[in-house]
């Protein structure tokens, strides 16, 4: 088994790992960290795919790595921030609860 097909293995099981998340868990920050748990699978399934062939690995795919680290933490700081907001608002963190906010 080659390096880039354990990665890609172990990318495919983060992804399940974080639509797992995704799911079923109604929990605003395990939903925030689920969402950078698929883009860390992302990155490292593109990643695999970049290092497939041990001879032409091109460096652009580390820069667009570290561009989408970059933005998804800057997302998932925002997001924490807003949870935040909310259970100061609210006084609980679950994605239903934010249904009183209509109105």
């Amino acid at each position: 088994m080659s390096i880039s097909a354990l990665l890609l293995a172990t990318a495919l099981i983060l992804m399940a790992f974080g639509l797992y998340g995704l799911a079923s868990k109604r929990n605003l920050i395990r939903t925030i960290i689920a969402l950078e748990v698929l883009v860390n699978a992302a990155c490292l399934a593109f990643a695999a795919f970049s290092a497939a062939h041990p001879g032409l690995t091109d460096p652009l795919a580390g820069v667009f790595i570290i561009i989408i680290l970059a933005i998804g933490s800057c997302i998932a700081a925002f997001g924490l921030a807003l949870a935040l907001a909310i259970y100061k608002r609210l006084g609980t963190v679950d994605a239903w609860e934010l249904r009183r906010l209509r109105g």
